[in-house]
This record gives structure tokens, sequence and C-alpha cells, in this order.
């Protein structure tokens, strides 16, 4: 309960926090996956000019809504800054790794490089690609990240 209390209080900060120093939080939603039919939402959470986390959350639009994967990354800008730059990054996901969503629960974890674009009235452009190891049942499967986002900073 204590922490559910903390996270409302940091969410409520936010706004007051994006006013001082601009932009401090990106929601994004990757459009290429609603073919699938699948949706990912991305969190990012602005640390420094130069660091942020993310938190991943993704559903199975499937007949019926259901969890598919969900993560977290830490990325680095290594030019410009947070609002509008090139960053590297590594990811944990946890959850479904097939694309036909078949039941293929494991670990991924990898490393990528992308950039983001924060356009006036806050409008947000993301993408990254890299490569990644996904562990289901006893083996480890190479794989490819291929993120793209579309959202608002705030």
């Amino acid at each position: 309960m204590r922490s559910f209390l903390l996270s409302l209080l940091l969410l409520g900060s936010l706004p007051a926090m994006a006013g001082k120093r601009g932009p401090v939080v990106a929601l994004t939603v990757a459009p290429a996956q609603l073919g699938l039919p699948q949706v990912e939402l991305t969190g990012d959470v602005k640390l420094s000019d130069r660091s942020s986390v993310a938190g991943i959350l993704a559903f199975n639009l499937e007949d019926v809504v259901r969890f598919h994967h969900a993560g977290g990354q830490y990325r680095y800008t290594f030019t410009g800054d947070w609002s509008r730059g090139t960053f590297l990054g590594g990811e944990i996901v946890t959850g479904d790794a097939s694309w036909t969503h078949e039941r293929d629960d494991g670990v991924s974890a990898g490393a990528f490089v992308g950039g983001r674009y924060t356009f006036a009235p806050a409008l947000t452009l993301e993408g990254a690609v890299g490569g990644r190891g996904w562990w289901a049942g006893r083996k480890l499967y190479p794989g490819v990240i291929l993120n793209l986002g579309i959202g608002w900073s705030f």
C-alpha cells in the first residue's frame, strides 16, 4: 500500500516537474504491432538529460485481451538530449516471445541503439534496433529488437 501511495505521489508531481524542465515522461504505442493484433505501450521516465528508464506492457488483442509480455529498459542518450537525441540501451522482457501468439513464455535480454524526436506541442516519435537472446524452455534463441513508437511527452 505504501508503494502504491508513493507511486501516486510521483505521478502527480510529473506535470509540475515537466513545466520547469520540459517533458519528463514519454508515453508511446507501437503502431506496427496493431496488425498482429497486439498493442504495446511504453512509458519512458527521464532520470537526467542523458538517462531514462522505460516500462513496457503488451497485450494480445485476439478474441479476448490477454497479457502478452512486459519488461523494462535503461536508455543512455549519447547525442542530443532526452527529448531529441540518440540513445543506447538495454532491455529485459518476460512473457510471450512469439509474433504468432502461440504460447512461448520465456525471458529476453538485449541491447539496442535508437533515437527520439519530440515536436512541439510534444508529439513524440522514437525508434530503436538491436539484438536479443530469448530463453524459452531450455534453449536460447537469437532475435532482433525493432521498436517503433508514436506518442506524447509531458
